[in-house]
C-alpha cells in the first residue's frame, strides 16, 4: 500500500488509544470489526493497559487495512511491518508488536524478553529468544504451584524489583509448532503475582534434545553479557538499562545451563533454586 492508499484508508478510519507503562499508542484501521476485536482483547493481551480519550497525543501509531478481499497489513508510524490472509495469526503478530513498543520505551522500567515466575516470595527470570520454550517452561512451574508473572517480559523497575506483566499464556505445539493458542494461569491451577518482588535467579537457558542440566553460576561481569541481548530498551536507554541490571547480577544467582524437556526440568530446577537462594 502506497503512502496515497494509506491516507484513503486513513479517511475512512475508525481508531483507538490506549497507554500502558506510560506509552501512549494509538490504532487505527479502516475495520471497525477489527478495532473491536482488539479493545475488546486488550486487558488479556497488553497488561496495564488504559484506555484513553480521543484527546491524548498518541507518541506510537499503527495502522490496520484490510482489504477487501481480506488481506490485512499492519504499518507503524507509515512504515509497513507484515501483511497477510490469516486474521488470526496477523491478529496475535499485531498485539505482539504493540506489547514490543511498549517494552521498548515505557517509562521508568526496563523490559527483559523472559519468562517470569514467583517461587518463595521472589522471582526466578529466564531470558530466551522466542521459539525456546519460555512459555511452556513458565506453563510447567505454574503447574507446580509457581505463582505467574509473564511468559513474554520481565519488567523491572530502578531498584530492580520485578513486576507482573501477565498476559495470557501463549503455547506453541498445541495445533503445530508456530500456531499460538492462549491459555490463562487459572486454567493451569495457578495464580497470577499481584506485587513486585525481588529477583532471586536470573537463569540463562534453552531447550536441547538430551541435554543434561549442569548450571554455571556466572560471575556478575559474564551475567550482564549474557543478559544485554534479552534487554529491549538496551538502544533507547543503555545508562538506565545498565544500571537496572547491575542491580540484579550483584543481589541474585545468575546461572546458565541447556536443559531437557520442561516436564522433568522443573523439579531439578527448583531443587537447584532452594540450594541457592534462601
Amino acid at each position: 500500500m502506497e503512502n496515497n492508499e494509506v491516507s484513503d484508508c486513513l479517511k475512512k478510519k475508525h481508531q483507538i488509544k490506549f497507554e500502558s507503562y506510560g506509552v501512549r499508542i494509538g490504532v487505527e484501521s479502516n475495520s471497525e470489526r477489527f478495532l473491536k476485536r482488539l479493545a475488546d482483547h486488550l486487558p488479556s493481551v497488553i497488561p496495564n493497559v488504559s484506555v484513553t480519550n480521543n484527546n491524548l497525543d498518541a507518541e506510537h501509531v499503527f495502522l490496520v487495512n484490510v482489504g477487501s478481499d481480506g488481506f490485512f497489513e499492519l504499518y507503524k508510524d507509515g512504515e509497513k511491518i507484515t501483511s497477510g490472509d490469516s486474521e488470526e495469526n496477523f491478529f496475535n503478530f499485531s498485539c505482539s508488536k504493540l506489547r514490543l513498543t511498549i517494552a521498548e520505551f515505557a517509562k521508568a522500567k526496563v523490559f527483559l524478553h523472559a519468562g517470569v515466575i514467583g517461587w518463595n516470595g521472589k522471582a526466578i527470570i529466564f531470558p530466551a529468544r522466542s521459539f525456546q520454550g519460555k512459555s511452556t517452561l513458565v506453563a510447567k512451574l505454574v503447574q507446580k504451584g509457581a505463582v505467574y508473572y509473564s511468559d513474554e517480559y520481565a519488567v523491572l523497575d530502578e531498584k530492580g524489583f520485578v513486576y507482573p506483566f501477565p498476559k495470557t499464556l501463549s503455547l506453541r505445539g498445541i495445533v503445530d509448532k508456530y500456531k499460538q493458542t492462549e491459555f490463562t494461569a487459572e486454567s493451569f491451577g495457578g495464580k497470577i503475582g499481584t506485587e513486585p518482588l525481588a529477583v532471586g535467579m536470573i537463569l540463562i537457558t534453552e531447550y536441547e534434545l538430551g541435554a543434561e542440566w549442569k548450571p554455571e553460576v556466572l560471575s556478575a561481569g559474564k551475567a550482564i553479557l549474557e543478559i544485554v541481548p534479552h534487554t529491549i530498551p538496551i538502544r533507547n536507554k543503555p545508562k538506565f538499562s545498565l544500571q537496572v541490571l547491575n542491580k540484579i547480577v550483584n543481589r541474585a544467582i545468575i546461572a546458565k545451563s541447556k536443559r531437557g524437556e520442561a516436564e522433568k526440568f522443573v523439579d531439578l530446577l527448583l531443587e537447584f533454586y532452594e540450594t541457592k537462594v534462601i
